[in-house]
């Protein structure tokens, strides 16, 4: 694209961004329960809940794992060279067909990292442009955190601080992995990091500006920490879900606790457990694509919430532990055999016919209590509606947690592999 167009494309961004969220918040209008922005015309058939995807979770690989369980997934693509992109996202020569994919499903967003103006010189992304139209990923402006006077102050310091030691280590990072053309959209982040750190009174801001003098790597690390779990959920205005890769998430243990996420969500992880398990296809859009048009949409979030309800409630400690060890439990819990065991139970131990269960079932509630009673379930207040289930497998979810009944009957439904396992001899 030339400098023209990019220029008019950034003032229209800038334009839109005034309107909708600066104007709407000086008068009060602007509703973080109700407005978003980007506002949903400036993506493809985008939908709910819409999840935004980190740096780390921007790799393909990570992303096609993550697609089929939100609504869509919006990645925010930085002025990159055409070779650390091939390194970073997918290669030059699949973004047609990427491209194609978006405009598609509405499962993937793209959204810029920078100011528009920053892809002069990067044609390699026309297709972006041209057929996406992708806004900036704008977060909410410096001035509902506090004054302008305020925030110019912040930004002084952090500009004081940073020309000590800490701007000549971020040039050579932007050189060395990502071009030299990225040092002011990384800038822009450090700053924005610090700024809002400082406004929001956080305890964490006389360490930065400590270490950004004494040990520049240290804080590079430490505003990366600090921008993803505590700044962008705050600034964020266009997301329902924030997500996050193992890697990251284990990081979360450098801040302090009162800052760590209260809920930690592993869709990535998770995401690629479910490929593997329920498709064929290789590791990629293949198997994203299989997964999406032979599973319901409601079913996959609910099988992934599902799972990760379950790592939560029996390893609250996952912050510590490594890639292989988290697929070691999930495959434990897509096997647990608990509810199986009881339906199982439970058909040897209900001494009647069929048609004398559909009856008892069929009637009251009260004409069910006491043979249930003898079985040891409590069904006072539980109506018992067969249905396309027999009553063991009702009773035995009865006593279920909540997730290993919705790992039961999501395997029922698509009649994936349910299997008790063999008893040693």
């Amino acid at each position: 694209m030339d400098r023209k167009y990019l220029e008019d494309y950034a003032q229209k961004e800038l334009s839109e961004y005034d309107r909708l969220v600066v104007e709407k918040m000086v008068d009060g209008r602007f509703q973080f329960e109700h407005d978003r922005f980007p506002p949903d015309y400036r993506f493809v058939k985008i939908q709910k809940p819409v999840a935004f995807a980190t740096s780390k979770a921007s790799n393909l690989k990570n992303l096609w794992a993550e697609l089929p369980f939100c609504g869509s997934l919006i990645i925010s693509i930085p002025p990159i060279s055409k070779d650390v992109f091939e390194r970073t996202f997918c290669k030059i020569s699949e973004i047609p067909k990427i491209v194609e994919f978006i405009k598609e499903t509405g499962k993937l967003q793209i959204s810029l990292g920078a100011d528009a103006r920053a892809y002069t010189a990067l044609d390699y992304l026309d297709p972006f442009f041209i057929e996406l139209n992708p806004p900036v990923l704008s977060s909410a402006p410096d001035f509902i955190f506090g004054n302008k006077k305020e925030t110019l102050e912040a930004q002084n310091t952090f500009d004081t601080i940073g020309k000590v030691a800490y701007f000549d280590f971020l040039m050579e990072i932007a050189n060395y992995q990502y071009g030299s053309n990225t040092f002011e959209t990384m800038y822009k982040y450090d700053s924005n990091t610090y700024v809002t750190l400082k406004l929001g009174h956080y305890a964490v801001v006389e360490e930065i500006e400590n270490i950004m003098i004494d040990d520049p790597q240290e804080a590079y690390l430490l505003l990366k920490i600090y921008r993803k779990f505590i700044v962008t959920p705050v600034r964020d205005l266009r997301s329902d879900l924030i997500n996050y890769v193992l890697e990251e998430i284990n990081t979360a243990e450098n801040l302090p606790l009162v800052y760590r996420p209260p809920k930690l969500r592993f869709p990535c992880e998770i995401g690629k457990f479910l490929l593997r398990k329920l498709t064929y296809a290789p590791e990629g859009l293949d198997a994203c694509k299989e997964l999406m048009y032979h599973y319901d949409a409601y079913d996959l979030r609910k099988i992934l919430e599902s799972l990760n309800e379950a790592i939560a409630t029996n390893h609250p400690d996952m912050i510590n532990k490594s890639k292989e060890e988290l697929s070691e439990i999930l495959d434990n819990i897509w096997n647990d055999p608990e509810i199986l065991r009881r339906v199982k139970g439970l058909k040897i131990a209900i001494p009647v016919s069929l048609a004398a269960i559909g009856s008892i079932a069929a009637g009251p509630v009260g004409a069910a209590s006491g043979f249930l009673a003898g079985l040891g379930f409590d069904v006072a207040k539980t109506s018992i509606d067969i249905g396309a289930e027999g009553l063991s497998e009702k009773l035995a979810k009865l006593r279920a947690k909540s997730y290993q009944a919705n790992i039961y009957d999501f395997k029922n439904k698509y009649k994936t592999r349910i299997t008790l396992p063999k008893k040693e001899k």
